[in-house]
C-alpha cells in the first residue's frame, strides 16, 4: 500500500499549502536581496545548522522508536483479538445450527464493523459505541447459548474463556490505538524542525534553486509531525484488522 494510502487526504493537502508557501516565501526573501545581510554569517548558519541537525536526528530517531512500539503492540493485540474470534468460530462448529448460528452472525457483522467503521472513528477521536454494542451481542450470543449434554456443555464454558480473552484484547488495542506520542517529545522536535527551517531560509545561498530545494526540504521537516497520528489512524489505512475466517469448515 502507497503512503498516499496511508496519510489522509487533508494532511496531504495541508502538505502541499505548507510547500507552496514556503517557496513563495523564500522567493520574495531572495528576490528582495534581503538574504545579503547575512552574507558575512555563512559559516556561523552552517555550524548551527550542523548541531540543531544533529539534536534533530536523535529526537527524531527516538520518536520513530516510540511510534515503532505503539505500532507493534498494536498490531499485537489486533493479531490476538481475532485469533479469538476465529477461535469462538471453530470451537462453536459442534454445535447445533440453531445455536451456533447467533454465535457466527455476531461475530461476523462486529468483524465487519471493525474494519469498515471502527478505525476511522478511532482516528477521527469519534464514539465507538455501535462496536461496542455489536461486541457485547458477541458475548450476549455466547452466554446465551443452551448446552444440551455434558459435552456441550464443555465447549459452551470453552466459549466464554475465549469471548473473555477476546475482550481482554479488545480493551487493550483500544487503549493503544488511541495513543500520541508524548507531548514534550513533539514539542522538541517540532521547535528543532521550525529552527532549522529559519536558518535555512535565512541561509545566504548564491544559487537560488539550492536554496528553494533547501527550503522545501526543511519545510517537509514541519510537516513530519503526520507521523505522530494515532496509531489507529496509521493502522487503519496500512492493513486493517485480520478478518475471521465466517464459515469454517
Amino acid at each position: 500500500m502507497s503512503g498516499s494510502q496511508i496519510i489522509p487526504t487533508a494532511v496531504r493537502h495541508r502538505l502541499a499549502k505548507l510547500l507552496a508557501v514556503a517557496v513563495v516565501l523564500y522567493l520574495a526573501h531572495h528576490l528582495s536581496g534581503f538574504y545579503r545581510f547575512f552574507l558575512n554569517d555563512g559559516e556561523g548558519i552552517a555550524a548551527i545548522l550542523q548541531i540543531i541537525g544533529t539534536l534533530y536526528s536523535v529526537l527524531y530517531a527516538f520518536a520513530i522508536y516510540v511510534i515503532w512500539g505503539q505500532f507493534t503492540a498494536v498490531e499485537n493485540q489486533i493479531v490476538a483479538e481475532a485469533g479469538s474470534l476465529k477461535d469462538l468460530l471453530l470451537f462453536s462448529n459442534p454445535l447445533k445450527q440453531a445455536t451456533r448460528d447467533p454465535i457466527v452472525s455476531a461475530v461476523k457483522t462486529y468483524s465487519r464493523s471493525v474494519v469498515e467503521t471502527e478505525w476511522r472513528a478511532l482516528s477521527l477521536g469519534e464514539d465507538i459505541e455501535k462496536t461496542g454494542r455489536l461486541f457485547a451481542e458477541i458475548i450476549s450470543s455466547v452466554t446465551g447459548a443452551a448446552p444440551e449434554d455434558e459435552m456441550q456443555r464443555g465447549i459452551c464454558q470453552r466459549l466464554l474463556e475465549i469471548v473473555n480473552q477476546c475482550s481482554v484484547h479488545r480493551d487493550e488495542r483500544l487503549a493503544l490505538s488511541v495513543k500520541r506520542i508524548p507531548r514534550t517529545l513533539m514539542l522538541f522536535v517540532s521547535s528543532t524542525a521550525s529552527l532549522i527551517f529559519f536558518l535555512i531560509f535565512i541561509y545566504p545561498f548564491h544559487n537560488i534553486f539550492l536554496g528553494l530545494v533547501a527550503t522545501v526540504i526543511t519545510a517537509a521537516l514541519l510537516s513530519l509531525r503526520t507521523l505522530f497520528l494515532p496509531i489507529s489512524t496509521i493502522l487503519s489505512r496500512a492493513h486493517g484488522m485480520c478478518r475471521p475466517n465466517p464459515s469454517p469448515a
